[in-house]
Parts: structure tokens; C-alpha cells; sequence
């Protein structure tokens, strides 16, 4: 009960901006966190980009938390949203991986034809991996799960307006990048 006790102390202090707070909140929270997210996830490091993210949203969005009554179930119950959302995406990138990759192998013609295709999808998997964290889920989801901006801002907790913007971005990111690419056109 104690615990209990020092933990909601300690919620309410990172609520109002206490980065002391917050810090003994990470540091009590990441192994626990940790644990539960490698139950799921057999992959460390995307466990561990999850739970960075999860980490920096936490604080981001701190004010408009509610106040738990378990810190570490709260903390659990948000996380598992997290986790399953990037268990989608891996198999969403995957699929359409393995889909080209097909494609690639099953294209007939000249070897260098396909070595040059290869390289291109490459080229743009190291692009897209390239953009940060948030925009590259966006991208994904628009792109790859064909989701709306009105789905993946409700989904993100996002206005509709920065989930355009952030296309936006990637877009011309990606476009600048792919310049000399027959992949612009896609995009």
C-alpha cells in the first residue's frame, strides 16, 4: 500500500512537470516495462524504440493523463496498445517485403534488371527508415495500411492537420531522395 502510495505521489509530481518525478518514474518502470513488452515482442530493439517512444509520449501528453489508482497497470495497459500497434506494422512491412521480393523473383528478363530493382527498393526501405519515428508510422499506416488521415490521427491522439503535414513531409523527404527513381511515381 505504501508503494502504491509513493507511486501516485510520484505521478502527481511528473503530472505537473517535476522531471525529477518523471526520471524516478522511468527508472522504477523501464525493467517491469521492459519485461512485459519482451513477453510480447520477441525483437529487443524494436522493444526497445517502443518503449523510448512510449516513454517520450508519456511525457509529452503528461497533463492530460488521468490520475491511476496502479501507476504500473496504468503504465501496462497503455504500453500493450503501443506493442500491438507495432506488431501490425512489422507484419504490414513484412508483407509487403516478402510481396515485392516476389515480384523482384518473379520478373523476367535481364539479371541486371533485377539486381537495379533490388537496389531501388532498397534504396527507398533505407528512406523510409530514414524519417523519424512518428512520421515514418504515419507514412506506414497511410501508405501501407491505406488507413485515413481521420483513422490515423484518431488512432495517434493526433490532430488531422498534423498527420497531413507529416505526409507532407515525408513525401518530399522521400521525393527529394528517390529524384532519380522510377519510385517517385508511387509516391
Amino acid at each position: 500500500m505504501i508503494a502504491a502510495t509513493s507511486d501516485i505521489i510520484f505521478w502527481d509530481r511528473f503530472q505537473q512537470g517535476d522531471a525529477t518525478a518523471f526520471e524516478m518514474l522511468f527508472n522504477q518502470q523501464w525493467e517491469p516495462l521492459m519485461r512485459y513488452a519482451c513477453s510480447i515482442i520477441e525483437d529487443h530493439a524494436l522493444v526497445q524504440d517502443v518503449l523510448q517512444n512510449f516513454f517520450i509520449e508519456l511525457w509529452q501528453k503528461r497533463t492530460t493523463l488521468p490520475r491511476p489508482e496502479s501507476v504500473q497497470a496504468f503504465l501496462v495497459f497503455m504500453l500493450r496498445h503501443r506493442l500491438l500497434n507495432a506488431l501490425r506494422s512489422e507484419d504490414i512491412r513484412s508483407r509487403h517485403e516478402q510481396g515485392f521480393a516476389k515480384l523482384v523473383d518473379q520478373e523476367e528478363g535481364h539479371t541486371a534488371s533485377q539486381l537495379y530493382m533490388k537496389e531501388v527498393y532498397a534504396q527507398l526501405h533505407h528512406y523510409v527508415d530514414s524519417l523519424p519515428p512518428r512520421m515514418r508510422q504515419v507514412f506506414y499506416m497511410h501508405r501501407m495500411e491505406h488507413k485515413t488521415v481521420a483513422e490515423i490521427a484518431s488512432l495517434l491522439n493526433a490532430s488531422e492537420q498534423t498527420i497531413r503535414n507529416q505526409l507532407n513531409t515525408a513525401t518530399k523527404r522521400l521525393r527529394l531522395q528517390l529524384k532519380s527513381s522510377f519510385l517517385t511515381l508511387f509516391l
